[in-house]
């Protein structure tokens, strides 16, 4: 691979504007450079001078924009291997099959569509009549084939219309995100689950919509509240049969480690619980309850449960596209 000559400033332009088309957040160069130092030792990252000149190795650059998407949730570890794909496919070569030969029929085939829906079970019987190989062994090469098509740094500049520029990862901090379809963008999900020592200081507004999404995907009908002037109660959770009484009624308390959530914030909740009729009421937190407040709770049989530091750390990690 040849070497590429930028300024300073046009190449972390460059790299922060595809990991933006390919997560969907944009990054600051400030942002970048701090992620980039975790692993790599670049003399030019201290460089004031966005106007001097660098020359980088292509695959340097593509090793520099992976690591940011890594580190921001956007490409599992799994991804970033370079022998995934070789290693896969010596597996059907040593069945006795051709993948090789399967994968240049299945790449002729998918541009013979240019842009039209491809239909996987015809594809698979197309490629099937010009080489014998299993079922399972197409299905492999598509899903490596996508992998590796959403791995790579190339990109094709999107139009206006299918890309929205993406959103700054700094406004998970200091402003209220909002979603079309979900309480928090799978974007910042990503982030927040491989990075959950961000969540304490994520905008108290984002760590309610987290837990909002986290109970949605369980299957409840979630109602978020307003934000100010809610009584206490930041998230109501329904059966989807019944949407007039809430079964849990949430607390979201986005709080540094040692700011501890006190046994009047425990009684007041669930006085809240209990004038709503709910059945269950809970305090999610990113320190901790406490040790009186999990004693009155328990001594009163309060129905209440709590959700502390490592729970709603394991909440985001839950969410995050890659977990399993």
């Amino acid at each position: 691979m040849g070497s590429i000559r930028f300024s300073i400033g046009d190449y972390f332009d460059t790299i922060t504007e595809t990991v933006g088309i390919k997560s969907g957040l944009i990054l600051t160069t400030s942002e970048a450079v701090k992620i980039l130092k975790e692993n790599f030792k670049e003399s030019f990252f201290d460089d004031t001078n966005l106007e001097d000149g660098i020359r980088i190795r292509s695959e340097i650059v593509e090793s520099h924009i992976q690591w940011i998407r890594h580190k921001i949730g956007n490409l599992s570890e799994e991804q970033m291997n370079p022998l995934r794909m070789s290693d896969a496919l010596m597996k059907w070569v040593n069945a006795g099959f051709d993948p090789i030969g399967a994968m240049k029929i299945f790449i002729d085939i998918i541009g013979s569509y240019k842009g039209k829906d491809v239909d996987p079970l015809i594809t698979i019987k197309q490629v099937q009549e010009r080489i014998t190989v299993p079922d399972e062994m197409i299905i492999e090469i598509a899903i490596l084939l996508a992998d590796h098509q959403f791995a790579s740094s190339y990109v094709n500049l999107p139009q206006i219309e299918q890309w929205d520029g993406g959103r700054p990862l700094s406004h998970l901090f200091n402003c209220e995100l909002k979603s079309k379809e979900n309480f928090l963008d799978q974007e910042f999900l990503d982030y927040l689950a491989v990075n959950s020592d961000k969540l304490e200081v994520v905008h108290w507004r984002n760590f309610e919509r987290m837990c909002a999404e986290y109970f949605k995907r369980l299957g409840y009908e979630i109602v978020l509240g307003p934000g100010t002037n809610d009584g206490g109660v930041d998230i109501r959770a329904f059966s989807k049969k019944d949407k007039q009484q809430p079964l849990l009624l949430i607390q979201c308390k986005r709080h540094a480690k040692d700011n501890i959530v006190d046994i009047p914030t425990v009684k007041a909740f669930y006085s809240d619980v209990e004038f709503e009729k709910a059945k269950h009421g809970l305090i999610a937190t990113t320190s901790y309850i406490a040790k009186g407040g999990k004693k009155v709770a328990s001594a009163r049989n309060y129905s209440l449960s709590f959700a502390e530091n490592e729970d709603v750390k394991k909440w985001a990690l839950s969410m995050w596209r890659y977990s399993k």
